[in-house]
């Protein structure tokens, strides 16, 4: 079964090749803004979980910008763990690299001073689950955040996102409109998210979208 045709699917050896190569170079450069805001609010020194890591492009770019943390990424996928690992090689960034389902975390309760994940919760077949076991690995104080795709995002912002994609250009507007009906048809709008964290025990939280991307910010203070 195919990812597009049902979100919950793992993905197949194409898809996660594909995902690799040609969009997740344009979701690292998207999620720079969302790495930006999220950094400092974890402690130096800290451990961060990245939930849903796929090949690391996203862990890499918080080493280059934060070597104090100590990195852990999970995966369903051995393939794109596989990958993680041999970019943290040729990168030199020491990044501990798990399988693991995000509803079953293999991991002691408040042992993360942040738990991240981008990209990846609708993938999720129980986002509340999810959220509930990134909330119980987190430590008291410690930061939650996850980035999504936004259902509501503006044909320009999701435009821009879709022409950052590698590959030729002629074959954009079919992407765009695959990106449009498939991966935002299929996640959360604003009001989705909020009810979300609604249901999650934060002491404090905050549901965004983020400016000139079709994505979502959700963030909260782990009680």
């Amino acid at each position: 079964m195919s990812v597009l045709s049902q979100p919950t699917a793992r993905y197949t050896s194409l898809e996660s090749w594909s995902y690799d190569r040609i969009i997740a170079p344009a979701v690292t450069a998207m999620a720079t803004t969302m790495i930006a805001e999220m950094l400092p609010r974890v402690a130096n020194g800290g451990r961060l979980l990245d939930v849903g890591c796929g090949g690391g492009q996203v862990l890499l770019e918080i080493a280059a910008r934060r070597p104090d943390l100590e990195l852990v990424g999970l995966d369903l996928s051995l393939q794109q763990l596989a990958r993680a690992a041999a970019r943290a090689r040729e990168g030199g960034r020491p990044i501990r690299l798990v399988r693991g389902s995000a509803l079953e975390l293999p991991f002691l309760a408040r042992s993360f001073d942040a738990v991240i994940s981008l990209g990846s919760i609708k993938h999720w077949p129980d986002p509340r689950g999810g959220l509930g076991e990134c909330v119980r690995v987190a430590k008291q104080g410690g930061l939650l955040a996850v980035g999504e795709v936004d259902r509501g995002c503006t044909f320009a912002d999701s435009w821009s996102f879709v022409n950052r994609w590698k590959g030729p250009r002629f074959i954009r507007p079919i992407a765009h409109a695959l990106f449009r009906t498939w991966v935002a048809g299929h996640s959360f709008d604003l009001d989705d998210a909020r009810a979300l964290m609604r249901d999650v025990p934060l002491v404090r939280s905050d549901v965004h979208r983020v400016t000139g991307t079709p994505t979502l910010l959700m963030l909260g203070e782990v009680g």
